[in-house]
């Protein structure tokens, strides 16, 4: 049975954290929050970073987004005690404008909001998510948007045109830890993928709500027959 555990308790070294905040040095980025959830799970949702509320509350998935998350999850018949949620960029990428003052008298003032991250910043936190898949050993990997889905297999699919299906097989991770320079190689061990669009995505485009609880049902009956869910 999975232990519920934060994941702030588990394994993953100081030093491997440490290096990747280095590699982040002169992006948009702020906070640091790792992936939460049960420990060992045979499931594991990859989103693509915090945002602003995630990184206040210190938990994964906690604004708007967070609440359809849970609709997610109450389709699936599972909590957040059954599964760990993680990203592929463990800080919140921003960006600022100036934003005019209205009224007379008042000056302007910056608006920060958050971003896609962009590769280059996926790649400085690419150690962190190998070290928890390694840690965690899910059996299904569900990537929610396209950010999560290219960290894993490659940028040459989209969620578009992979949601809702099972995909078997290898999944990329830093050839070497030590220089994520050195790009990323399919590892040894398969594992059971499957898209799903990203939960912020229903709030900007509500005609996804019958396709997604589609694929809810496509994941429901696939965890199970794969994992007796």
């Amino acid at each position: 049975m999975a232990v519920e555990v934060e994941f702030g308790s588990a394994p993953v070294a100081e030093d491997l954290i440490k290096e990747c905040l280095q590699r982040s040095e002169g992006y948009d980025l702020e906070g640091f929050l790792l992936g939460q959830g049960a420990i060992p799970a045979k499931i594991m949702l990859v989103g693509e970073a915090p945002g602003a509320t995630e990184i206040v509350e210190g938990r994964p998935f906690t604004g708007q987004a967070g609440k359809v998350l849970e609709e997610y999850l109450n389709k699936l018949g599972l909590t957040r005690r059954d599964i760990y949620i993680t990203s592929a960029v463990r800080s919140r990428p921003f960006k600022d404008k100036v934003v005019a003052g209205t009224a007379a008298g008042t000056v302007p003032r910056l608006s920060r909001s958050n971003r896609t991250p962009t590769k280059n910043e996926v790649l400085a936190h690419a150690a962190i998510l190998d070290a928890e898949i390694e840690y965690v050993q899910p059996r299904v990997i569900v990537p929610m948007g396209n950010i999560g889905l290219h960290r894993l297999i490659g940028s040459h699919e989209t969620i578009s045109s992979l949601h809702g299906k099972v995909i078997e097989g290898p999944i990329l991770r830093l050839e070497d830890p030590n220089d994520p320079r050195s790009g990323y190689v399919f590892g040894e061990r398969s594992y059971s993928i499957f898209p799903l669009y990203h939960p912020a995505a229903v709030i900007y485009n509500r005609s996804l709500e019958q396709v997604i609880d589609r694929d809810l049902t496509a994941l429901k009956d696939f965890l199970a027959v794969k994992n007796n869910f």
